[in-house]
């Protein structure tokens, strides 16, 4: 089946920047141009994309839906040489973009990221942005490849991604609507969206935009041996089936089919003011709202029969849409984002300005019973547990965090021309931000339950009856709350200069002066350990720089040569020094990180509608940041030494012989390694710290990223009738398998890897006046591929071995209104 997949993706797959070269528009097929220019914004000025002198892609807002783009993930599913660790908006708090391999940190091991900076700066227009946001309302998506720290500042460290939303238009009354039902495999419920988009001109000066989404994502999985409880929440206890034995009693079982559904709800309304030509002032709210449950998840390996913690309970065999939990896992995230753009054209540049009010908060719940019944082959679970092991006994775990950012940028770019010798870009801007995020373990029920069984000490204390589980009122035995401040003033600037009208050098420098705090509490109650919380500061002021060389040795034909630098901020880690859980000094504090990136590359677009760009890079890393769940269970943020990432990008499209068929083909290679070793001290998980326990082996492939990734779109238009137009779409990606880590961790001592990836998806559109109808199938074959392997395989019967996939195929029908 594969190679039959990658046969078709090697005649036509998805898109990157130029795919959308010969987008479809009102007009009919036969009047239809060749070729439409793309221009882009990505160095604060409109540039036409072969013009810009690095690796960039585009896609515009029917790209996206040919391609089944809804959000980051399945955006990064859709670029070559960007990437994610993708298992829903669940994870949406942990998980990060990747560009070119620049990522050293493993998949998720918990329900937020909240340590070291993201490598990849993600903007909504000019505002830097986190959290799940629904791609809806969209002008274009913009793919800087490779360090953009002048322009885009700190935590571009591999790359930046521009979401562009549409702006209101004055003068004109405009909108439309959008509904669409889908069938997903596997799934009893069908999917659906709805939502539309409203332009009113409110006076000649003011103009109102509105725009909102609601989709429902039904769940493909059923979970078996879920537990009713007697609440909601990390210490709500599970319901008794024999309330007159509390020791022995089982928990009332049931099963939910379709377990892993999501809802979402994007809005955003926006308000544009233009006195005068020269000045306009843009507001907008951006609100995203997202729940769910479980994830998507499956066991394919358990081979059914008695649980292992209660005897008297059969768990059905594993398959491709099963997974076993004891409790439901719901989780939520809340985004908001308020943007305030305004810009005054005063003749020779532009003065622009960019206010930034951003919140993020996320809520998600998980049950790792089985994941702790099987470290070490069940060692802890006499502590959490009980002796014998409670029938009841849940290990839950609640993530919440919470990020507010208010940042405020100043621009001054100046008007090009052909008669300007000289292009300038300067700004200053300024951030700060706070965040705080929680980690709280519980044992609802379990305490409770070794009072009644008569327990007067811990497993291994020596007391009469040692089978006495530890916590506090609530259940809870373990909680750490993580506070950070991070400040961030920078100048910047660039400086082109046209020696001739070919030929073009840009410098650029980025100054930077941050200021970061992290204050940790960490309360263990099982392990009597009682850190409160004491900040740990640094600082960090630092130049980072730009030069590049362009030229056009034909007309809207280039050829350029960069250097970049892109950089992250330092940091404290709050980890305990002393207890069980004591971690090494080395761990208490971590470096920023840099890269320097080398690229040449060629670029073009020709009369006859055909486009090309292919570069070539190097990489070179210095210190890279790595977070962790320690083999302790410990968070952390460490350094490696030095790594690096080489390869290529290519991207080809255009017209074929037949009438209204185009094509894009776009291929990426990123060698990302370690190019140097490194080992550090950590607890074993016994309350021992053993040199070197924490290592990396030069040559070991950086996590997160597949060294080959290539997509193809195929694209037909045609008129069918008078006043009908058809599009037939047929696109699709594939990727090599990604690593998942580095450096060992809780519960595992090995690196594990995804499978390959390969999807298709197809659609035909048909266009009647304002109207369109879409039929459409994503994942066309229904392949199922693992994304994230279990991270602690074949223990406890093998109820441990959770493999994240990608969603079934669906089909669906889409239509659409304008007006």
């Amino acid at each position: 089946m594969l190679g039959a997949m990658l046969a078709v993706g090697a005649a036509m797959m998805p898109l990157a920047a130029h795919a959308e070269a010969a987008p479809v528009t009102a007009t009919s097929a036969a009047d239809a141009p060749a070729a439409q220019e793309i221009v882009v914004t990505a160095n604060r000025r409109d540039q036409k994309l072969e013009s810009v002198p690095y690796s960039m892609s585009v896609l515009d807002a029917r790209a996206l839906a040919h391609a089944g783009v809804t959000d980051l993930a399945s955006l990064t599913q859709s670029i070559p040489g960007l990437s994610m660790f993708d298992a829903g908006a669940r994870n949406a708090g942990a998980t990060v973009p990747i560009i070119r391999g620049i990522n050293a940190t493993g998949s998720p091991t918990r329900g937020f990221r909240n340590f070291e900076q993201s490598p990849v700066g993600v903007y909504i227009g000019n505002s830097p942005v986190e959290g799940y946001i629904q791609l809806d309302d969209i002008k274009q998506v913009e793919v800087l490849r490779g360090p953009q720290g002048t322009l885009y500042g700190a935590g571009s460290l591999g790359g930046a991604l521009r979401i562009l939303p549409n702006s209101p238009e004055l003068g004109v009354f405009k909108g439309n609507a959008e509904a669409s039902v889908g069938k997903v495999s596997h799934a009893s419920d069908p999917s659906y969206t709805f939502g539309g988009m409203l332009n009113i001109p409110l006076t000649k000066t003011l103009a109102f935009r509105g725009s909102a989404k609601y989709s429902y994502d039904p769940g493909f999985i059923d979970a078996y041996g879920l537990m009713k409880t007697d609440g909601s929440g990390v210490s709500a206890i599970p319901t008794l089936a024999n309330p007159a034995d509390p020791v022995n009693s089982s928990p009332v079982y049931y099963n939910k089919k379709d377990w892993n559904y999501q809802r979402t709800l994007t809005t955003r309304a926006a308000l544009l003011w233009q006195p005068v030509d020269e000045f306009k002032l843009e507001v907008s709210y951006l609100h995203s709202y997202v729940k769910g449950d479980g994830g998507p998840v499956v066991n394919t390996d358990y081979a059914g029969g008695a649980s292992a913690l209660d005897s008297s309970y059969a768990l059905p065999a594993g398959g491709k849409y099963t997974a076993y939990s004891r409790i439901d896992q719901p989780f939520n995230r809340n985004t908001n984002l308020i943007s305030v753009d305004a810009s005054y054209d005063a003749g020779f540049a532009t003065l622009s300005t960019t206010t930034t009010i951003q919140t993020s908060t996320g809520h998600t719940l998980e049950d790792n019973t089985y994941d702790l019944a099987g470290i070490a082959n069940g060692a802890y679970l006499s502590y959490y547990a009980g002796v014998p092991a409670n029938p009841r006994f849940v290990y839950d775990q609640e993530f919440d965090d919470h990020n507010h950012t208010f940042a405020q940028e100043l621009r001054l770019v100046s008007k090009g021309g052909p008669d300007k010798k000289i292009d300038f870009a300067l700004g200053a801007f300024y951030e700060n931000q706070s965040r705080s995020g929680s980690w709280t373990i519980a044992v609802p029920g379990s305490p409770e339950r070794s009072v009644a069984q008569g327990c007067n000490g811990q497993a291994g204390s020596g007391a009469s009856s040692p089978c006495l589980v530890i916590a506090n009122p609530q259940d809870i035995n373990f909680q750490q709350i993580d506070n950070q401040r991070f400040t961030d003033f920078s100048v910047f600037g660039e400086l082109t200069w046209h020696i001739t009208h070919k030929l073009q050098i840009t410098g650029g420098l980025r100054h930077f002066s941050q200021w970061f705090t992290d204050s940790q509490s960490y309360v263990d109650y099982t392990f009597p350990t009682d850190i409160p919380a004491s900040p740990h500061r640094s600082t960090t002021g630092k130049f980072i720089g730009k030069a590049n060389i362009s030229y056009e040795w034909s007309h809207s034909q280039f050829v350029y040569a960069l250097w970049s630098q892109g950089f992250r901020r330092g940091g404290a880690n709050s980890v305990p020094l002393t207890g069980i859980f004591q971690e090494s000094s080395q761990l208490a504090t971590y470096k920023s990180d840099k890269t320097n990136n080398f690229e040449g590359g060629f670029k073009g677009h020709l009369r006859n509608g055909f486009n090309y760009s292919i570069d070539g890079f190097y990489i070179k890393w210095s210190n890279p940041q790595i977070a962790s769940s320690l083999p302790s269970g410990n968070l952390a943020v460490y350094n490696g030494v030095s790594a690096s990432s080489k390869g290529f990008e290519a991207e080809v499209s255009g017209p074929l012989p037949i009438r209204g068929l185009t094509y894009s083909v776009s291929a990426a290679y990123a060698d990302a390694r370690l190019t140097a070793p490194f080992s550090l001290p950590a607890n074993n998980g016994h309350g021992v710290i053993v040199d070197g326990l924490i290592s990396g082996v030069s040559g070991q492939q950086l996590p997160g990223s597949p060294k080959f990734s290539a997509g193809a779109n195929l694209q037909y238009t045609t008129p069918i009738a008078p006043g009908y137009q058809m599009t037939l779409n047929l696109n699709g990606n594939y990727r090599t398998s990604v690593a998942m880590g580095i450096a060992s961790s809780l519960g595992t001592t090995t690196v594990s890897r995804s499978t390959e990836y390969a999807v298709l998806n197809a659609s035909a559109e048909i266009k009647h006046g304002l109207w369109r109808a879409t039929i459409y199938a994503k994942n066309l074959v229904n392949s199922q591929w693992v994304l994230v392997p279990p991270t602690q395989v074949h223990e406890f019967n093998n109820l441990t071995d959770d493999y994240t996939v990608n969603r079934p195929r669906e089909m669906g029908l889409r239509v659409s209104r304008a007006f």
